[in-house]
């Protein structure tokens, strides 16, 4: 009877899940290392209208997408490996990631963890009381001294590089000094939004991206603007240059139209002292 029940509540879950993929056209799978039970509700939390994030087994995920004929399974299965949340939801991918990324929580270095950045502390009083505790700063090499009868940090200090593994000793003292220096997110390892867009590719500079787009929307008014290609944005500056180059062709022609009279004047006054400064040069006595 357990069995039975069991494989019962396996295909509910399987259903419950295919319901989601039917539901949202866009889904990702994240990882979740790193990140706690309740930092996770606070996400779903925060982002309940605008996506589901689910919990469910890689195995179940695969069954639900075989059920439905999922034609790319193959792509996605490369994923299902490890523990992963799979968030569903009508916003593209790219807005997924950055809401993940401006939303990563603060967390407690744990031993044995690699450090994403360096992790520094900062000169000022700990609040410490002098004792066993200095033999830890000695050991992070963090420079301290006695003052008002606590600890006080001398000056801002690095305890680990970027990529160092993080020791037990050093995070027993950054969860002494109340440091929480690890920032805990989702991470994408990839989105489906009719195709398999692997997470890497998500990470987009935005202020290079936006360069990108003003540069190659100037490059195209201008190629448009020169290759008399008319489009909404363009059509009046594409006449207005069409127009002086035809005014220029016909002063230079001396064609003689009503739009043009004061500029041939001109020109011709123009070219006729010229050339009375230059017969005046050889024949004086004419007085021109």
């Amino acid at each position: 009877m357990s069995v039975k029940t069991t494989t019962v509540q396996k295909q509910e879950r399987v259903q419950r899940v295919r319901q989601l993929f039917e539901k949202y056209p866009i889904f990702a799978i994240a990882d979740l290392k790193g990140m706690k039970a309740n930092q996770l509700q606070l996400l779903k939390k925060k982002f309940k209208d605008d996506l589901e994030i689910h919990v469910s087994k890689n195995t179940l995920v695969a069954r639900a997408l075989k059920e439905m004929g999922f034609r790319d399974l193959e792509a996605v299965e490369k994923y299902l490996s490890g523990s992963n949340a799979f968030v569903f939801s009508k916003k593209n991918p790219f807005q997924m990631y950055f809401m993940f990324e401006k939303n990563k929580v603060e967390s407690a270095a744990s031993p044995g963890e690699t450090a994403p950045n360096d992790i520094v502390v900062t000169a000022g009083n700990t609040g410490l009381q002098p004792g066993p505790i200095l033999s830890k700063f000695g050991a992070a090499k963090i420079p301290t001294k006695i003052q008002d009868g606590t600890v006080w940090i001398a000056k801002d200090t690095t305890v680990v590089e970027k990529g160092k593994v993080i020791s037990a000793d050093v995070a027993d003292l950054l969860s002494k000094l109340g440091l929480k220096p690890i920032l805990v997110g989702l991470r994408i390892r990839m989105a489906y939004d009719g195709i398999v867009i692997p997470g890497e590719s998500l990470a987009v500079n935005l202020d290079e991206y936006r360069s990108m787009i003003a540069d190659a929307v100037r490059s195209a008014f201008n190629l448009s603007v020169n290759a008399a290609y008319p489009t909404a944005d363009t059509i009046s500056l594409i006449v207005a240059k069409a127009y002086g180059e035809a005014k220029s062709v016909a002063i230079e022609a001396g064609i003689p139209i009503p739009e043009i009279m004061n500029e041939l004047i001109a020109v011709a006054a123009s070219r006729g002292k010229a050339l009375a400064a230059e017969v005046s040069k050889k024949h004086p006595e004419l007085n021109l």
